[in-house]
């Protein structure tokens, strides 16, 4: 245990993903008109209703169209 190295609030971010354009970005940050498709990449969909990507396991008509 001795051996392991701290990371700084940096690193932990860059694993994590955490950014606009990382697949940690849920909301973007100009979404687009109602009823126009939307690319959230990293196997997230557009959500409408939520005005959101949500995770593609989570995606259902109802809850999003």
């Amino acid at each position: 245990m001795k051996n392991l190295k701290k990371l700084t609030r940096k690193d932990l971010k860059d694993l994590k993903g955490g950014g606009l354009n990382d697949c940690g970005a849920y909301f973007p940050p100009e979404p687009p008109l109602p009823g126009e498709p939307y690319d959230c990449g990293c196997n997230l969909m557009w959500c409408s209703k939520r005005s959101a990507c949500i995770h593609q396991n989570m995606y259902s008509p109802q809850i999003c169209e």
